[in-house]
């Protein structure tokens, strides 16, 4: 059974939000008196409170891992010329380009 915050979130979070700081402000800031009224967790209620309407993006800020793709397709390449697989192939394009790159665990 979703409480009535759960099915405001779903199609609207800023709403949802503004409504739980509605309550809490009718509740002179009790949080575990909107927590109970709401049917929420006194955390989702900080969180409410404290944080921004709208939702912050869930996309990654960077991605640590990523090889630029000039050297993706070097290295495919590579690897289709010399059909060396991972161990190989990392020391061969180490000895011609001077690329330091670690197979994969």
């Amino acid at each position: 059974m979703d409480s009535i915050y759960h099915t405001l979130r779903k199609s609207n979070p800023a709403s949802a939000r503004i409504l739980v700081r509605k309550v809490l402000e009718k509740n002179n800031g009790n949080v575990s008196k909107t927590a109970r009224i709401l049917g929420i967790s006194r955390a989702t209620v900080r969180r409410a409170r404290d944080g921004e309407l709208n939702d912050l993006s869930r996309r990654p800020k960077n991605i640590r891992k990523k090889m630029d793709c000039f050297l993706e397709k070097l290295i495919a390449e590579e690897a289709k010329s010399t059909g060396y697989r991972y161990r190989l192939l990392s020391y061969y394009l180490k000895n011609k380009y001077s690329i330091e790159c670690h197979p994969p665990c």
